[in-house]
């Protein structure tokens, strides 16, 4: 009696890692997740790095690496009369900002929690 050998699909770290960036269509990785405050959105921008490696020897025996460069641009402010981009190199403006992003995000946790 003879054994077949079946081969069966082993779904691996660096398979998994493989596919997420070779298909992803995800304009998360660029563009964060938008953030809103009544009539006005933020919404973070970066520009977004990756290379990955890998290699195995079909028997199940593998190996990768990877590098991940994630750089802020600055961030996107929409209100219903404007659209502006405000860029990370004037530090006033990416001051003002972060503060207004800090206190949607603030006021937002606030109004989840007065809702519960």
């Amino acid at each position: 009696m003879t054994r077949e050998k079946t081969a069966k699909y082993i779904e691996t770290p660096v398979k998994t890692l493989f596919k997420k960036f070779a298909a992803s269509k995800d304009v998360t990785l660029v563009y964060g997740e938008p953030i809103e405050l009544g009539l006005k959105k933020v919404i973070p921008v970066a520009k977004v790095k990756y290379a990955f490696g890998g290699g195995g020897d079909g028997q199940g025996g593998e190996g990768g690496g990877g590098a991940f460069s994630i750089k802020p641009l600055g961030v996107y402010e929409i209100l219903p009369e404007r659209v502006s981009f405000i860029g990370t190199t004037d530090k006033k403006k990416v001051t003002v900002a972060a503060i207004v992003t800090a206190g949607i995000v603030l006021s937002l946790a606030l109004a989840k929690r007065k809702k519960r």
